[in-house]
């Protein structure tokens, strides 16, 4: 083979697969712009096409790609799996073009070291870029769709029970409203901790609530948890989303605009916003009051539930500065009546209901 139609080849396949990688890109991308109404997702594949172009420029080959472009003559064209023809869903839509995108841009990093290895590192930077973006993304398709329309979320802790049994308080806040059930022990040794968990567990089970563990995972994992809530200073969501794949709930605690940004980024499937306000779970955290509520009900794309002192005598202040879920812990495990305190609550966020 001449130098010449090398080159040509080279060209060729550099030019399939830039056209194969941005159209890939432009699938994902209409989907979190029409489907997940996500700007920051949105923002960030576009983000990603620009950047490709501009790899691509960076190898001085751009201008002469069509020229080197035989679409009548490629084999290719005619070679096709029958599995392509199917997509029964969004998400099988979502998983071939991910799929695309990643191989087109391992195929242009490898291409490029032909033409000029310096300029193959961008493609590199791409791919990861682009792992990142499908994990975050295909995190929304987590089975349990309950979350969405959760609204009363109520934080278990033994200490504030009352000499209760967790489970049988528990039960009680589901018989009031209670959507979503965490066991949040931070002392607890991981022997207790896991038994308590698996009463849990069996209580949300059996009620038709979801059932999170705050911290723990491998416990979340052991008790097969609806899914897990981490904090700031807990594993990395991103780390966390990695060790409970993409089918499971990951919350994650925020306190700022761009810790939510970043929770978003770290495929979070839903955020807490606060403390809103001084809190017994964590009396050392500074409250953030409602202008966060505020901005979160604006910005934020996922699930939010606003959390920190929330109680049924400030429940309405906080829905009304935006927020549509409430996270709540002594107001409701340390009531006297448990399902009444949990049922005031929940009224409160339904009159609110858009």
């Amino acid at each position: 083979m001449t130098i010449e139609r090398s080159r040509s080849s080279v060209l060729r396949i550099i030019d399939a697969n830039y056209n194969r990688t941005g159209e890939a890109l432009r699938v994902v991308e209409e989907h979190a712009r029409f489907v997940l109404d996500s700007p920051t997702w949105a923002g960030a594949l576009k983000d990603m096409r620009h950047r490709l172009l501009a790899a691509v420029d960076a190898l001085g080959v751009l201008a002469d790609l069509a020229a080197h472009r035989d679409t009548a003559g490629d084999v290719g064209t005619k070679l096709s799996a029958e599995s392509e023809q199917k997509r029964p869903g969004p998400r099988d839509v979502l998983a071939a073009n991910f799929k695309r995108a990643g191989e087109g841009l391992r195929a242009l990093e490898e291409y490029a070291k032909m033409l000029d290895p310096n300029a193959a590192p961008a493609f590199e930077g791409l791919r990861y870029d682009l792992y990142s973006a499908e994990k975050g993304i295909m995190a929304r398709f987590a089975p349990n769709e309950r979350l969405n329309t959760a609204r009363l979320y109520v934080l278990m802790t033994t200490e504030l029970c009352r000499g209760r049994r967790p489970q049988d308080v528990a039960s009680e806040a589901i018989r009031g409203g209670a959507d979503m059930i965490q066991l949040r022990e931070k002392q607890m040794p991981d022997a207790e901790f896991l038994a308590l968990a698996r009463k849990l567990r069996e209580v949300c089970c059996s009620r038709g609530v979801l059932f999170i563990v705050n911290d723990r995972l491998h416990i979340a994992q052991l008790v097969d948890a609806d899914g897990a809530h981490v904090g700031q200073d807990d594993l990395p969501a991103s780390e966390a989303r990695k060790l409970l794949g993409p089918d499971k709930i990951l919350g994650v605690s925020t306190h700022s605009p761009q810790q939510a940004e970043a929770a978003i980024m770290a495929g979070a499937s839903y955020i807490g916003v606060g403390p809103i306000h001084a809190t017994q779970t964590k009396p050392s955290a500074a409250a953030v009051g409602l202008d966060y509520v505020g901005f979160a009900s604006e910005n934020v794309e996922i699930p939010f539930f606003a959390i920190g002192g929330v109680k049924a005598s400030n429940a309405d202040s906080i829905l009304q500065a935006g927020a549509r879920r409430l996270a709540v812990c002594s107001a409701i495990i340390s009531a006297d009546n448990v399902a009444a305190a949990a049922s005031e609550i929940k009224e409160a966020i339904q009159n609110h209901a858009p």
